[in-house]
């Protein structure tokens, strides 16, 4: 499924669904993962959320284009890179929700979010990356917008050689 809105003339960043975020490439990881008796499904696709936008709109929302444009600005002189992973790995789960995310690191983010908050006058705090791998519902992911919501959504988790072998 490809991305629908490029964002900043990019080829691999896009703003959809309150959502800034950075596309990767297939990881030709299995295509389901057992967990606590369940199975969960691989992502049709796989990106980075850079930012949420929509967590900043619920505070201020007449900034949707000025954040935008901020992040375009920042884009220009700021390259967002996917690094590779930190070989942690977390089980996330919210109401009916369930997946398990790898996190990893991306150049530029944490940086993006300070010169935000500056820009807009509001705390923007570090978004944790991470790329979603399995869900339980077929690419219904999970909000994990902050260290705060990744500690009280998620918890550590080992994956098996199958899946690590590929994505290191």
């Amino acid at each position: 499924m490809p991305p629908e809105r490029f964002i900043c003339g990019s080829s691999d960043i896009t703003y959809d669904l309150g959502y800034i975020c950075l596309w990767l490439k297939d990881f030709p990881i299995p295509p389901t993962f057992q967990i606590d008796e369940e199975t969960l499904l691989k992502k049709d696709h796989f990106h980075v959320s850079l930012l949420c936008v929509k967590n900043v709109l619920e505070v201020k929302p007449e900034l949707e284009e000025e954040i935008i444009n901020c992040f375009c600005d920042f884009k220009k002189d700021n390259k967002f890179k996917f690094v590779g992973f930190t070989n942690e790995f977390r089980t996330a789960s919210d109401e009916e929700r369930k997946s398990v995310v790898a996190l990893c690191e991306v150049l530029n983010l944490h940086k993006f979010a300070d010169y935000l908050s500056e820009k807009i006058g509001l705390h923007i705090p570090h978004q944790p990356a991470h790329v979603t791998l399995y869900t339980r519902q077929q690419n219904i992911a999970i909000g994990l917008n902050s260290p705060e919501e990744m500690a009280l959504k998620s918890k550590p988790i080992m994956l098996s050689e199958a899946i690590t072998s590929v994505l290191f």
